[in-house]
C-alpha cells in the first residue's frame, strides 16, 4: 500500500503539515473535514480589541484564531506593551511569532487541563482569551478557580467540510491510503460525516488513524475507531515523529513474527 495519508486539516492549516509529511516522506492528501467560518458577530472581539490594554493576558489556542485575531485587529494595531502573550502549543506559538510576537508562554503539555494549571497568572490579572466557538471550557474554568478574570471572545466557528471533500475523499481513497491524520475532535466528527456521506465508514477502521493528543484520540474511540499513533507533542513535528515511530514499531514486529 502506498505511503499515502489523508490530511483533515482546514484547507489554510494543511499546507505546513503537508510540507513536513513529505519531508519525512509521506503523501500528504489534503481532504478538509471542517471548515473555518467567522463567528455570528464581530462585536464582541471588536470591543475587546477596543479595550485590550484593560487586559494582562492575551490566551490564544489555535493559529486560526491567531490569524483571525490580527486580521481583525489590522496591521497597523498598536498593541500594549504590558501586555502578555500565551498559546496552547507551538504551532500557536509559531503563529504569534511570525506576527512579530517574540514572547509567548506555553504549558509544558499541550492541553487546556495544562494551560489551566501551569499559565503564570496571578489572582486578580485579567486573561482574554480568544477562542473558537464550541472550543473546550477547561482552560477559562481552571484560570477562574484560580481567582484569575477570563474573558472568553469567539474568534471563528468551525463548520463541517465544504462539499467538495466529498468527491476528494473518494478519489483519495480510490487510490489507496495507507491512513488518516486527525489535529482536533472536530476534525474526527467531521470526517466521519464524510465517511458516512461517502459510504466509506467501514472501510476506515482498515486504515492507521493518527491523532495529534489525546483529547484529538479520545474522539476518535467516542467514533468507535482505534488510534494507531498519538503525537506525544501535540504539533506538527509531534505528528510526524508519532507516525515514524509507529510505524517502524509495526514493521519490526511484522518482521519478528
Amino acid at each position: 500500500m502506498p505511503r499515502r495519508y489523508i490530511v483533515t486539516r482546514p484547507a489554510a492549516r494543511a499546507p505546513a503539515l503537508s510540507r513536513a509529511l513529505r519531508a519525512a516522506g509521506i503523501d500528504p492528501v489534503e481532504v478538509p473535514a471542517v471548515t473555518i467560518a467567522p463567528p455570528e458577530s464581530w462585536g464582541p472581539l471588536d470591543g475587546a480589541l477596543r479595550v485590550v490594554q484593560e487586559y494582562d493576558w492575551l490566551l490564544l489556542t489555535s493559529a486560526s484564531g491567531v490569524d483571525v485575531l490580527f486580521g481583525r485587529a489590522g496591521p497597523d494595531f498598536a498593541w500594549p506593551r504590558t501586555l502578555r502573550w500565551a498559546a496552547i502549543g507551538p504551532g500557536t506559538a509559531g503563529a504569534l511569532r511570525a506576527r512579530g510576537i517574540s514572547e509567548v508562554w506555553i504549558p509544558s503539555r499541550f492541553l487546556g487541563e495544562a494551560v489551566a494549571g501551569e499559565m503564570p497568572a496571578t489572582r486578580g490579572q485579567r486573561v482574554l482569551r480568544v477562542r473558537a466557538g464550541g472550543a473546550s471550557e477547561i482552560p477559562s474554568e481552571g484560570l477562574r478557580a484560580r481567582g484569575v478574570e477570563v474573558s472568553d471572545v469567539i474568534a471563528y466557528r468551525t463548520l463541517g467540510a465544504p462539499a467538495a471533500s466529498r468527491g476528494a475523499l473518494v478519489e483519495a481513497w480510490a487510490g489507496g491510503v495507507e491512513g488518516v491524520i486527525f489535529t482536533s475532535a472536530s476534525t474526527v466528527r467531521g470526517f466521519c460525516d464524510l465517511l458516512v456521506e461517502t459510504g466509506l465508514r467501514d472501510e476506515v477502521e482498515a486504515v492507521r488513524l493518527v491523532a495529534i493528543g489525546p483529547v484529538t484520540a479520545s474522539a476518535l474511540r467516542a467514533e468507535g475507531l482505534t488510534p494507531f499513533a498519538v503525537a506525544s507533542e501535540h504539533s506538527v513535528r509531534g505528528i510526524v515523529e508519532a507516525l515514524t515511530e509507529r510505524s517502524d514499531e509495526h514493521a519490526a514486529r511484522s518482521r519478528g513474527a
